[in-house]
């Protein structure tokens, strides 16, 4: 009997150190979706003719340019997009450091 209760205590002990991590798991996975449906709206791309026809090729479409204060006003008007919309460079650093400011305030 003391054989079977050791082991079972031990069990119970782990599932209820576990059960709260278990609890929280979906909430976590939900906030890293909708971190990457945003980061997927809009991506970094090149202005020349072989990056624009890749982009037609993947998505059905010609890119279709934003800046980065575009980006934001329709995240916030709350509007999707069936292809995620280009930028370049220097907008999509601009993008990424407004993000990393307001996670800063």
């Amino acid at each position: 009997m003391n054989r079977l209760v050791s082991p079972a205590l031990v069990a119970v002990a782990v599932a209820a150190f576990a059960a709260p991590s278990f609890a929280q798991a979906p909430r976590t996975q939900s906030a890293r979706v909708e971190r990457a449906a945003a980061l997927q709206s809009v991506m970094m791309c090149a202005t020349d003719t072989a990056t624009r026809r890749a982009y037609q090729r993947e998505f059905g479409s010609a890119p279709v340019f934003v800046t980065a204060q575009e980006a934001i006003a329709s995240r916030q008007a709350g509007q999707r997009w069936t292809a995620p919309r280009c930028m370049t460079e220097h907008q999509y650093n601009r993008l990424v450091a407004s993000t990393q400011t307001r996670a800063s305030l």
